[in-house]
């Protein structure tokens, strides 16, 4: 086998057989090269393969090369060639590629653009994903759009969402712009643009909760008394006609009767 920077020669027992050995070596699909057969025998053929020089190529070269340099180890694929080029960075330990909330990502992959797009006046759209965080990513902005949509119509209350990325804006948007009652709207400036969530007809002010009314206060004294009806400190509770301690109580006789 001979190899160059984007060019290789294998051999095997059919021209198919080749062609395998060279995309292997190469980590290409078969619709990003191109295949030359040098010489074709009943019992070997030589094939040289080349890779074509497309964005999604060129994307997927600069990515490698950029990660090299930044001493990450992993694996770069062309997951989509159309228009947006998708480019998939599989390999362990990427957190510290992806960052918090996808940030390093997102400036990797503004870093990446910028170099693709130096100079040419047809600027394409490049989108690098690693281990398919964006999927998880857009699965947990749904989640959270619809949790609190639940609860803007649940209290009648506007709620911000965090400052996001202009695609999980999008997210949020698509997701609710069909759910009853609610509307959604983006405010703010970047960096800390966020997604407004609020009743459907009501203006983006907040409302202040409703206070229940409070129930009234039982009285402090028993109907029909006054304050001066009652005992004052020290005063004898009344009996009525009650012997003191040692008097005869009525109809009692003495000691001789």
């Amino acid at each position: 086998m001979s190899t160059g920077s984007n060019s290789v020669e294998t051999t095997g027992t059919t021209v198919d057989d080749a062609v395998e050995k060279a995309l292997e070596d190469l980590e290409e699909a078969r619709e990003n090269v191109e295949v030359e057969v040098l010489d074709e025998t009943p019992q070997e053929a030589r094939v040289r393969v080349t890779v074509r020089e497309t964005y999604a190529v060129r994307a997927r070269q600069v990515v490698a090369e950029l990660l090299y340099k930044m001493g990450i180890s992993a694996q770069v694929f062309i997951r989509q060639a159309e228009d947006p080029v998708m480019i998939d960075v599989a390999g362990d330990n990427l957190g510290l590629l992806i960052g918090w909330r996808g940030e390093t990502l997102r400036a990797f992959q503004t870093v990446v653009n910028l170099i693709l797009n130096e100079g040419r006046a047809d600027r394409r759209r490049l989108v690098v994903d690693v281990e398919h965080y964006r999927n998880r990513r857009e699965e947990t902005v749904k989640e959270m759009a619809l949790r609190l949509a639940e609860r803007v119509r649940r209290t009648g209350e506007r709620v911000m969402m965090d400052p996001m990325q202009s695609y999980e804006r999008r997210i949020v948007h698509i997701t609710l712009e069909k759910e009853p009652g609610i509307r959604t709207e983006s405010q703010g400036e970047e960096p800390n643009r966020r997604v407004a969530i609020m009743p459907d007809g009501v203006t983006a002010v907040r409302r202040p909760a409703e206070r229940p009314t409070p129930a009234p206060s039982p009285p402090l004294s028993r109907p029909g008394t006054g304050y001066g009806d009652r005992p004052h400190y020290g005063d004898r509770p009344r009996f009525g006609d009650r012997p003191r301690f040692g008097e005869r109580r009525p109809g009692e006789g003495g000691k001789d009767a």
